[in-house]
């Protein structure tokens, strides 16, 4: 359940997720994939053909890896780095919490899976912000879900852009990497502030 005492802020309570396309077949009904649509089939995708077995612990409920693995890209994609923050958010979706029979993963199962999977959690949000960097439209993603800047051992210019020395793709590249790093670096910090932990 949700951790008690813990203050929501205002900013935290606008960040609206909806999580039933993670647990529902249904196609995409427009020719253009929307975010969500697309972290999910990212997911999917990374768990056949990844390198590694994505692993759900046994204490995540009835989710399978590729729909733990959406869900979790698609918190930190939105800005939701604290695990106890993803469970309030699974509970807050009541589509999605009747389709799992009301158990949604708790924090600790929410963070184990990070540890264990944290190289393909990092794949799909390379995938989702290397489209994101393609469309050079950022609206998927809300304003307020750029974690602040983390120290990086990456050359980085000081206005945050890549090498001056590298080119479009490799730009692109090195920005999708680079963010991903910093929204997993950003839920490892905050859960690891929890005085639980």
């Amino acid at each position: 359940m949700s951790k008690p005492n813990k203050k929501i802020t205002e900013e935290d309570e606008t960040t609206i997720l909806n999580f039933n396309k993670f647990t529902s077949e249904q196609p995409t009904s427009s020719s253009e994939e929307s975010g969500t649509t697309f972290i999910k089939n990212a997911a999917e995708e990374t768990v056949q053909q990844g390198p590694r077995q994505v692993v759900v612990p046994s204490s995540a409920g009835p989710l399978s890896a590729e729909e733990m693995l959406g869900i979790v890209a698609y918190c930190y994609a939105n800005g939701v780095y604290s695990s106890w923050d993803i469970e309030r958010k699974m509970l807050q979706d009541p589509e999605f919490r009747k389709a799992l029979g009301g158990v949604v993963p708790d924090p600790d199962s929410i963070q184990r899976f990070r540890r264990l999977n944290r190289p393909a959690i990092q794949d799909v949000l390379e995938k989702f912000f290397r489209r994101l960097r393609k469309q050079r439209s950022p609206t998927h993603v809300l304003p307020s879900a750029h974690p602040p800047e983390l120290p990086s051992a990456s050359p980085v210019q000081p206005n945050g852009a890549a090498p001056a020395n590298s080119n479009p793709g490799e730009d692109t590249a090195f920005t999708a990497k680079r963010e991903s790093t910093e929204r997993l670096n950003m839920a490892s910090f905050i859960d690891g502030m929890s005085p639980d932990n």
